[in-house]
């Protein structure tokens, strides 16, 4: 009886075969590479040889001790695949031909090995050079061989044909040979099968049919790389039968999909850049083609190699990386590619920022904004001014009588405490310069006493206009988010008591002021109130810092280690989760039963998902979807907002169509928003529902909507409950 360990080794290595297949046209699709493993089995002997060489490589690669991820993933199988389909393709079997065989594989692990570790110092792939130097040693050293033989059967293709008359499966597999349809579409699919080295039509409408299952995006670039070939033929005058011999044809189709959608960010530059290589392409496989002939050595896929390895090595050598993006964390999957790529620009813009908060406490008002017209002008336009005012608009209370003189301590800001925007060092202190009086200033020291911050990276934040002697800290000091700096005066330029706040890139004060949003804060318009993220407050404006609710903290404090389950209500299904961090520092919630990751953030003000993979029937999307954006402060009508990925949640039939046309245009949308529907006590809630929603919608028609609604109490999530249509299933969290 097989053991669970048994069971893991044998999917282990299936998924390895299985994804050397389909890493011909860069992707982990076990559909897809089914349908080429199927293929390449229409002629029993090359398919039998390519099998055996990627199960021989990985092999090898594995006991030798080489990376198991990329063993996994068929780093080293897809090269092996290459090989051994060429070998079987072009030599009879005998004896002799399978120590051939082994050498040969052996042979392609060492290339694989050196040309690996070799590009890698220059972050480029090694795409199929392996297979072809390890082709050509093949084919050069046997030419000396007397008993390796070259199968001449697909030289002489009446002679095969002839001698298969009477077998059915060939008939079946050549049945569609002599299809009526365009040129074109029979040379691209000959092509398509020709890649595998084969020349079944059927095989080559298979292998279209995996591709467009795999992805619309890359099916539509493999057919705009061969339509371009085919035009450029033409144009030149050259036989484009030529395009169906020694893979000649896939080169332009491997380029389509490698730039158009592999190695770049899907978009109409990606397309324009497939435009312009495919007849640099043209050029170069020509002259490959007439060069390796005198040495009787076929091209197959260098020009393709060659082509788009100068040009991965062209881009890296930029300075403004605008309109090319290099994809970064590869999902193997063009629409995954494009689709979380738009998701992040719309939610992520500003991640790579610090996340500066306000430096104050309470409400206060943005006196003076963004180039303001009073002292914010020129090299000190991006600064901020803030004060407190009164439901009058007065920033300060009236005098008891007559006799009462009006002083800085009238102004409802003066000595209020400030506190640091952002973690970093005490850069610089001036704590020099006497208070104003009102409607005096001091155009000596314009800037009166100010505390330059040092947030490292070149970022560094100046406050001024303090009153003297109330610093809390010191040159030098390291302080956090939130420590206590000093308060409010009304020293330097200040003809009445308020805040100045600016960032820049000097450390020196007075510095050029830099434009830089703040993460978080909460816009007051009247009695509504509205969340603004990573924005530049405007000048009139109400604003506060999110202040945090201790439920909602403890709730979603989900630390690396964590375990938690959920028991589904009126049963005993349970489903357990446990927090982890991978190698690219991502914290993530695992869900073993179901393989699924859910990756998120949590910086203290908020907590919010980053992306998902997995099941999309399990309770974790669930619940990556319910809680895709939370807040950690208590507002009551304040409704969160956010967009999520087209690929996470969508129509399936709509987003076939959108997959088309995703790298130009998305033409649907799919919403997040949530709020708290109860709380029993609004200034401390020990108890709180907040209800969320995602809907899918074209233009104003929402073709998918799902409600969830989380319970919070004891200082944790108690209950999750999801709303499908008409139908509610409950979860009630259990302490592990």
């Amino acid at each position: 009886m097989k053991t669970v360990l048994d069971y893991i080794k044998a999917n282990y290595w299936i998924q390895c075969v299985l994804n050397s297949y389909s890493l011909m046209f860069f992707s982990l699709n076990n559909v897809l590479a089914f349908i080429i493993l199927l293929v390449t089995f229409f002629s029993p002997a090359v398919g039998l040889c390519g099998l055996a060489a990627i199960v021989l490589i990985n092999i090898s690669a594995y006991f030798i001790g080489f990376n198991r991820d990329e063993i996994h993933n068929g780093i080293f199988g897809f090269n092996a695949l290459f090989l051994g389909l060429a070998m079987g393709y072009e030599f009879s079997f005998n004896s002799i031909f399978i120590v051939l065989f082994l050498t040969a594989i052996l042979v392609l692990l060492l290339i694989t090995v050196w040309l690996k570790g070799l590009f890698a110092i220059y972050h480029l792939p090694f795409l199929s050079f392996p297979f072809i130097f390890t082709y050509w040693i093949v084919s050069l050293a046997s030419s000396n061989f007397m008993n390796i033989h070259i199968d001449e059967n697909h030289i002489y293709t009446i002679n095969e044909t002839m001698r298969n008359e009477s077998s059915l499966f060939y008939h079946l597999v050549h049945s569609m040979d002599e299809l009526n349809i365009f040129p074109f579409a029979l040379i691209y699919l000959k092509t398509l099968a020709g890649t595998f080295f084969q020349t079944s039509v059927l095989g080559g409408i298979l292998i279209a049919f995996g591709l467009l299952y795999f992805s619309r995006i890359a099916f539509s670039l493999s057919v705009i790389g061969f339509s371009l070939a085919y035009f450029f033929y033409s144009l030149f005058g050259a036989d484009v039968g030529d395009l169906n011999y020694n893979l000649v044809g896939a080169n332009f189709i491997f380029l389509a999909i490698a730039i158009g959608c592999f190695f770049l960010i899907p978009n109409r530059y990606s397309y324009i850049t497939v435009i312009i290589l495919v007849p640099v392409l043209m050029l170069i496989a020509m002259f490959l083609g007439k060069m390796l002939f005198v040495f009787q050595l076929k091209a197959y896929s260098l020009s393709f190699s060659v082509v788009c390895t100068a040009f991965l090595f062209s881009l890296n050598q930029r300075w403004l990386h605008k309109y090319l993006q290099v994809v970064t964390l590869q999902y193997f999957s063009a629409e995954k590619t494009i689709y979380k790529y738009i998701n992040s620009l719309q939610r992520f813009k500003n991640e790579h920022l610090y996340k500066i908060s306000l430096p104050f406490s309470g409400e206060w008002n943005v006196s003076q904004g963004y180039d303001g017209k009073i002292t914010h002008l020129g090299d000190w336009s991006k600064a901020l001014d803030f004060v407190i005012v009164d439901s009058k608009s007065n920033t300060y209370r009236e005098p008891t009588s007559r006799r009462d003189d009006f002083t800085r301590e009238n102004f409802y800001c003066y000595n209020k405490e400030i506190f640091a925007p952002f973690d970093g060092y005490v850069y610089d202190i001036v704590n020099t310069v006497e208070d104003n009086d009102i409607g005096d200033m001091n155009t000596e020291y314009n800037w009166g006493n100010t505390i330059v911050l040092n947030h490292l990276n070149g970022l560094f934040s100046q406050i001024s206009h303090i009153k003297k002697d109330t610093f809390n800290v010191f040159v030098g000091q390291y302080i956090t988010k939130g420590t206590y700096l000093a308060t409010c005066g009304n020293s330097g330029r200040s003809p009445e008591p308020h805040i100045h706040f600016q960032l820049q890139t000097l450390p020196t004060v007075g510095a050029k002021t830099l434009a830089y949003p703040i993460s978080y804060f909460i816009e007051r318009t009247g009695t509504k109130k509205v969340l603004k993220i990573s924005e530049i407050p405007t000048e009139g404006s109400f604003i506060s810092n999110v202040q945090v609710n201790e439920l909602l903290v403890n709730s979603f404090s989900f630390l690396p280690g964590h375990k938690m389950s959920f028991q589904k209500e009126n049963s005993g299904e349970l489903v357990k989760w446990e927090v982890h961090t991978d190698a690219l520092n991502r914290t993530y919630i695992h869900c073993e039963e179901s393989k699924s990751f859910a990756y998120f953030v949590n910086d203290g003000v908020m907590f919010y998902f980053t992306d998902f993979e997995g099941d999309r029937d399990s309770l974790l999307f669930h619940f990556y979807l319910a809680t895709y954006r939370q807040l950690f402060g208590y507002y009551e009508h304040i409704i969160i907002t956010d967009n999520v990925s087209l690929i996470h949640f969508n129509n399936k039939l709509i987003q076939f169509f959108q997959d088309f046309i995703a790298p130009f245009y998305l033409f649907t949308k799919a919403n997040y928003s949530s709020t708290f529907s109860y709380a029993d006590n609004i200034y401390a809630p020990q108890k709180l529902i907040i209800n969320s929603e995602i809907e899918t919608k074209v233009m104003n028609f929402t073709f998918k909507k799902v409600n969830f609604e989380l319970e919070l109490k004891d200082q944790k999530i108690h209950k999750f409950t999801i709303h499908k249509k008409n139908t509610s299933e409950s979860y009630i969290y259990k302490h592990l």
